[in-house]
C-alpha cells in the first residue's frame, strides 16, 4: 500500500480522485468523483444602500465579501456517489474546511496564457541530465500589495534552471496573458479572486506605472482581504476556492433506478 502523509482536502472530481484510504491518488485504484450537473457561483457582498430627499444615493459596504458555491450533481451510481459521499462526511460541515476547483475556472480563457502557465520543460533538452524535470516559469507577484487594493503587478520570468528565454508577449497586441473573468489565488492566503481587467506594456490606465513586456497588471474583486508579499506565488491554473459545509452533509435521495442524488451548499472559507 503506497504510504501517505495526510487526507485528501480537494473535492473529488473528474480531475481529482481520492483512494480508499482516503489520500489524493492518481493510481487506478483510485477513484474519481462525479463531474458536476451545474454550478451557481454567489457573490455574497452586502451593502447598505439609502437615498436622500434630493434622491442622491448613499452605498457602502457593511461586511467582507465571500463566494457562495451551490453544485448540483446528475443522479450517481454508488461507485461515483460514495468517493464523494465518503469525503463529505469526513469533513464535518463547518469544523473542517476543503477546496474546490470549479470547472469554469479550471483552464484560463486565453490559450496562449494557458500554455506559459502549464509550459514545462525536459531537463535533456538544454543539455542538463538524463532525468526529466519540470522547469515551469516564475509567475508571480512584483512588488508589495497592501491590503485593501484591487490591483496587482504579476512578474513572468524563466524558471532559474531553464536555460532557453521562451516567448511572453507581454507587450503584443493579443497578449498571451489572463482574461477578465479568470480566476486568480495566491500563495500567502486562500481568498479566491476574480479578474476583472488586466494592463499591459502598450495598454495601461493613465497615471499608473506602465508594465513592462514580462509583466503585466490585473485589477481584481473583490479588493484584497490582507497584504500580499513581493515575489508572491500566483496560480492562474485550477485555482481553488477553500470552502466550507455551512451544515454536516445530512442527507441524500436514492431511486428506483438505485442511482443517488443530492446537491452541495458551500461558503467560502477566510
Amino acid at each position: 500500500m503506497p504510504t501517505f502523509t495526510s487526507f485528501a482536502n480537494d473535492l473529488p472530481d473528474p480531475n481529482f480522485k481520492i483512494s480508499y484510504y482516503g489520500a489524493t491518488n492518481t493510481q487506478t485504484e483510485a477513484k474519481a468523483g462525479p463531474g458536476f450537473a451545474s454550478v451557481k457561483l454567489t457573490n455574497d457582498q452586502k451593502m447598505l444602500v439609502s437615498r436622500t430627499n434630493s434622491q442622491r444615493i448613499l452605498a457602502r459596504s457593511v461586511a467582507a465579501q465571500k463566494w457562495k458555491v451551490d453544485i448540483n450533481y446528475h443522479p450517481m451510481t454508488r461507485e461515483e456517489f460514495e468517493p464523494v459521499y465518503s469525503f463529505l462526511l469526513r469533513q464535518k460541515g463547518p469544523m473542517t474546511p476543503f477546496f474546490v476547483a470549479l470547472p469554469q475556472y479550471r483552464v484560463p480563457q486565453n490559450a496562449s496564457w494557458n500554455t506559459v502557465v502549464t509550459q514545462t520543460f525536459d531537463a535533456t533538452s538544454f543539455g542538463g541530465g538524463s532525468t526529466e524535470s519540470a522547469y515551469a516559469p516564475y509567475i508571480r507577484t512584483d512588488g508589495v500589495v497592501s491590503a485593501g487594493s484591487s490591483a496587482v503587478m504579476i512578474h513572468v520570468e524563466k524558471h532559474a534552471n531553464y536555460g532557453t528565454a521562451y516567448t511572453f508577449n507581454g507587450n503584443a497586441l493579443d497578449p498571451n496573458v489572463p482574461r477578465p473573468g479568470d480566476m486568480v489565488t495566491f500563495a500567502t492566503h486562500t481568498k479566491a479572486y476574480i479578474i476583472t481587467s488586466v494592463e499591459t506594456n502598450p495598454s495601461y490606465q493613465a497615471s499608473t506605472t506602465q508594465p513592462a513586456t514580462d509583466k503585466f497588471r490585473i485589477n481584481v474583486t473583490p479588493e484584497f482581504i490582507e497584504a500580499v508579499p513581493d515575489n508572491t506565488v500566483t496560480t492562474f491554473s485550477v485555482p481553488k476556492i477553500k470552502v466550507v459545509l455551512p451544515q454536516p452533509f445530512s442527507q441524500y435521495n436514492l431511486n428506483t433506478d438505485n442511482l443517488y442524488s443530492f446537491n452541495l451548499k458551500l461558503e467560502e472559507y477566510l
